[in-house]
């Protein structure tokens, strides 16, 4: 087992980083109550140890349908739960999946009395990589997601490789995305190394895994412990994600992947940046050409230009300008700040024209 820590503004996070899954009660103590916040689909492929987590006496609330549920009325109920069991400030939450729950389980650790410890296993390569760091927990309110929400980390999280293997290859992609995004803003020797280990990411080799987990959980906690607000740097973690919400956004009757959605969106940012002067040709087909190396399928996903920029302009961080990150050089993304409607929507329409799924 191998530990990393880094600070946030409230208190120092502990991650831990486990290969198998039989590992992780023991880094529970028993010290507490704790509020078991689970993903079902996690409970039936992992029946062992859901069976520890009943073992252990842990007030179990299963989540069917984690993104569908990830709202007000699901965290009401949690915490109704908490508060007929005698949950005190002193007691716990843990959110055991992907990131739509330890968004929605970090919410009500954050709510129930002013906010009581927070315990993250997350169970995805995305919620590893990205939804698990950085202290941002929220809940959808109608078609927006995350509008509801607050900061509030962890006191501990606990990756563990193994829970990877149970993944298909597009929910494996669909996290992935966040490691490619974390070496396209970091570094072309970040980037280079991907390209390199290609065959052994796409392999799945553990070793490997737990690596660039472990780099991009440091990419991320780095940027997070010096702008936890999200007032400067980590607005940088945004890369792609302004164009990603307006996809997901016009394909909220038929949910898809947060990840897939990103990397479109970073290619649309990527593609910007290039049409707008700041990237260079070497640089924008480096990035294409490492991105290529992984297969995505985009095939469920419904991209319409005036949807897109409708839904981007409702984003909330946007004002009166649409916000961009954008690249002039691999590992240099910058702000930029769209006051041209038009030459945005033509690009978007231009976009989607020449795509290919």
């Amino acid at each position: 087992m191998k530990n990393l820590v880094f600070n946030s503004e409230e208190h120092t996070v502990k991650i831990s980083f486990l290969d198998r899954i039989n590992k992780i009660c023991e880094l529970i103590p028993n010290d507490k109550k704790y509020c078991v916040i689970l993903d079902k689909k996690v409970a039936n492929l992992h029946t062992e140890f859901f069976e520890e987590l009943k073992l252990k006496d842990f007030s179990i609330f299963i989540i069917e349908t984690p993104e569908k549920q990830k709202n007000i009325n699901t965290c009401l109920d949690a915490i109704n739960l908490m508060q007929k069991e005698g949950f005190n400030r002193n007691d716990a939450v843990i959110g055991i999946g992907g990131g739509a729950i330890t968004d929605l389980a970090g919410f009500v650790a954050s709510s129930y009395m002013r906010g009581i410890t927070y315990l993250q296993i997350p169970t995805s390569l995305l919620a590893q990589v990205d939804a698990s760091i950085g202290g941002k927990t929220g809940i959808n309110h109608g078609n927006i997601k995350n509008f509801i929400g607050s900061f509030y980390n962890p006191s501990e999280i606990i990756i563990c490789a193994e829970f990877l293997k149970s993944l298909n290859q597009q929910e494996f992609l669909n996290g992935f995305s966040e490691v490619l995004k974390h070496s396209i803003i970091t570094s072309k020797t970040s980037l280079d190394n991907l390209k390199n280990l290609a065959g052994e990411i796409n392999n799945r080799e553990t070793g490997i895994l737990l690596k660039l987990i472990e780099e991009s959980i440091d990419i991320k906690a780095q940027v997070v412990t010096e702008d936890f607000k999200e007032k400067g740097k980590r607005k940088f973690l945004n890369f792609g994600h302004t164009f990603a919400h307006g996809i997901e956004s016009i394909n909220h009757d038929a949910p898809i992947l947060h990840g897939h959605a990103v990397l479109i969106g970073m290619l649309m940012a990527l593609d910007y940046s290039y049409e707008l002067g700041f990237l260079s040709l070497d640089s924008y087909q480096e990035v294409k050409d490492v991105i290529s190396s992984f297969n995505y399928d985009f095939t469920d996903i419904k991209l319409d230009a005036e949807g897109i920029f409708e839904a981007m302009k409702s984003d909330k961080k946007n004002t009166q300008t649409i916000n961009l990150v954008l690249l002039k050089e691999i590992g240099q993304p910058f702000l930029f700040e769209e006051t041209s409607s038009d030459n945005l929507q033509n690009f978007i329409t231009k976009f989607i024209n020449d795509f290919k799924k």
